[in-house]
């Protein structure tokens, strides 16, 4: 789920703007695609939406997410382990605790373990990158999605091809049609191709760990800070919307990100990514991102983490002075490579304690109290 500097307008030149499309768009998907693909509107669109086929009649379709109620009653009877990384932030009487989320995932990951549920229990608030479920960011993700610049226009005009196969992988792969004729910007549709094809590894948006952590906050009464605004992760992801100028791919751009979900290759990436945020892996996380070159360039890496990371580190500490024990979880991405969120707070004086996932202090483990520094 879900963060003063001011956001720096991604370069519209190509060889630092959507040149590396394809792996960007993995990476889209795992920091912010999650609340895009939150976003809907209640609206009909105007073309007449194609059957969706079931999985039954589609191999390719993948199993959708549970809807019975029942089904995660029976979860969470279940015994969890603590996934992904928890740290404890302190500074003097301050203190507040930092999960890295991810914002797809599968039904038993909702549910959190004992250290991470002992400190939701104590927290008076969540903060999250975004509240998934605030209308208002709701509404502005659905308008930046609703259609192309006029540049991107031209652009899917000149090659009706490509239009035509992202339609086709859409029906193939069993995206609801009526959400793909409203949602109708370029990028928006790429982010859902992805976002679907990782659903045929078991990783869904609706068991992402943000949208959950919100549901659960809104249900007790417990409220929900918003670290950024739905513009500043719109400006960071290249959509446009309520001024924010959307970034142009082009068809190499395009055609390149279908070929790489046809293959299977940003599948593959992030069921590797999933399993690190899991296991609360973090070097095997950042050795992947290095790797696989998911945020591209220079220019990618500055727009959808550092120039973040710094705003998010910016606000933090005012939150927390404000909110004893507050529980924040930003995506885990935030929290490798320079310039990481931690390195970040640390330089604000906060200390950093991991309690879980691989490295974490021991004591923490064990649930002793943190050595007074």
């Amino acid at each position: 789920m879900q963060r003063s500097a001011t956001l720096s307008p991604l370069p519209h030149r190509r060889a630092r703007g959507l040149r590396l499309l394809p792996p960007l768009l993995l990476g889209l998907v795992l920091l912010a695609g999650g609340h895009a693909a939150q976003a809907r509107t209640p609206a009909a669109s105007s073309a007449t939406p194609a059957p969706q086929l079931a999985p039954a009649d589609n191999p390719s379709c993948p199993a959708p997410a549970a809807k019975d109620p029942a089904v995660y009653q029976a979860e969470s009877r279940k015994p969890h382990p603590d996934r992904g990384v928890l740290w404890e932030l302190r500074k003097g009487d301050d203190l507040a605790y930092l999960w890295g989320s991810i914002h797809v995932g599968q039904l038993p990951w909702i549910f959190p373990g004992p250290r991470t549920a002992q400190a939701l229990r104590a927290a008076p608030a969540i903060a999250l990158e975004l509240d998934p479920l605030d209308p208002a960011t709701l509404k502005a993700l659905t308008e930046a999605m609703r259609e192309d610049s006029d540049r991107q226009k031209l652009v899917m005009r000149q090659n009706p091809e490509l239009q035509t196969r992202m339609g086709r992988m859409a029906f193939e792969s069993c995206v609801d049609q009526t959400t793909w004729h409203t949602n109708a910007a370029t990028l928006a549709r790429l982010i859902a191709l992805g976002m679907q094809d990782m659903a045929r590894s078991g990783y869904h948006p609706a068991y992402g760990i943000d949208l959950n952590l919100a549901a659960m906050a809104h249900a007790v009464g417990r409220p929900v800070q918003a670290i950024e605004t739905a513009q500043e992760q719109l400006l960071a992801m290249g959509l446009g919307g309520g001024g924010v100028p959307a970034q142009l791919a082009t068809p190499d751009d395009i055609r390149k990100a279908l070929n790489d979900i046809d293959s299977g290759k940003n599948r593959q990436v992030a069921q590797q990514l999933a399993t690190y945020w899991e296991s609360g892996d973090l070097a095997g996380l950042q050795q992947l991102m290095q790797d696989c070159q998911c945020l591209g360039d220079v220019g990618m890496q500055a727009a959808l983490l550092d120039t973040r990371n710094q705003r998010m580190a910016e606000r933090l500490p005012a939150m927390i002075a404000a909110q004893p024990n507050l529980f924040i979880a930003v995506g885990m991405l935030h929290m490798v490579g320079d310039n990481n969120l931690l390195q970040l707070l640390q330089k604000q004086g906060f200390t950093v304690r991991q309690l879980t996932g691989k490295g974490a202090d021991a004591a923490a483990v064990a649930g002793t109290p943190a050595k007074a520094r």
